[in-house]
């Protein structure tokens, strides 16, 4: 029988914990920024390039260079910018070119605009430090909670960046970007499919990583949400799952 749960926060999120262990949340050490619409679009690998998950990790699986993959989401992580071109599978941008089907610029690895963002915040204790366009350091750094107007999305090898003045840019890995999501009220109850537990996501878009919805459970959503163009349900304090991922 489903549980329906018309109250926030009250034995709301249930912790993984059969055959797969909780990860704990640490302030300040953010690992995923965010799921991001990119449109229609197709990469094209240069080279024999590795899939990965979407947290990041090698699947030990690779695609044959110079195939193209058809693509709608970006996923930011502190180790760079990756497109998805399968059920839990990523290729990394910098082994790929990016084309836009829907008339927007077409890039390979490096300056594009980071249009998707409406800014970042410093998230890292010790604060951002500024690089170059180059990567190199500049010896400034912005200060941890501070938040900063970025144009440019920059990925490369040494990881992705955004550009917060001319010529100044900071890591990823240091900051959130995030989006002013328009947001709708609502007043429905979703259900969880069968299978493996339902991911849940901050008003960021960003992964919440200990813990998530058990299978074939139903929940009250107040509200629902459009981060980077994908459609978020609101089903507890500043956590969310993914519209598409519940019926």
């Amino acid at each position: 029988m489903k549980k329906m749960n018309k109250i926030f926060l009250y034995a709301s999120m249930l912790i993984l914990t059969s055959g797969i262990a909780a990860v704990p949340t640490v302030a300040k050490a953010d690992i995923n920024y965010g799921l991001t619409s990119v449109g229609t679009a197709i990469v094209t690998t240069k080279d024999s390039a590795q899939l990965y998950n979407d947290s990041g990790q090698p699947l030990g699986r690779y695609l044959p260079a110079g195939s193209e993959w058809k693509t709608s989401l970006e996923n930011t992580l502190d180790s760079g910018s990756y497109y998805g071109v399968g059920a839990d599978e990523f290729l990394k941008s910098s082994d790929v070119d990016f084309e836009s089907l829907d008339g927007q610029a077409t890039y390979s690895e490096g300056q594009t605009s980071a249009a998707n963002y409406d800014g970042i915040e410093v998230t890292s204790a010790a604060g951002a430090p500024l690089y170059d366009e180059s990567g190199n350091p500049l010896g400034r750094s912005l200060p941890e909670g501070s938040d900063w107007k970025v144009d440019l999305q920059d990925n490369n090898a040494k990881g992705t960046f955004y550009r917060v003045a001319t010529n100044e840019y900071v890591s990823a890995v240091d900051v959130r970007p995030y989006q002013n999501s328009p947001v709708y009220s609502e007043s429905k109850v979703v259900t969880t499919p069968s299978g493996n537990p339902t991911r849940l996501y901050d008003e960021h878009g960003q992964l919440i990583t200990d813990r998530a919805l058990a299978a074939n459970t139903s929940w009250y959503t107040d509200q629902f949400t459009d981060i980077g163009g994908i459609g978020f349900y609101r089903v507890a304090t500043n956590e969310y799952v993914i519209a598409s991922e519940v019926d």
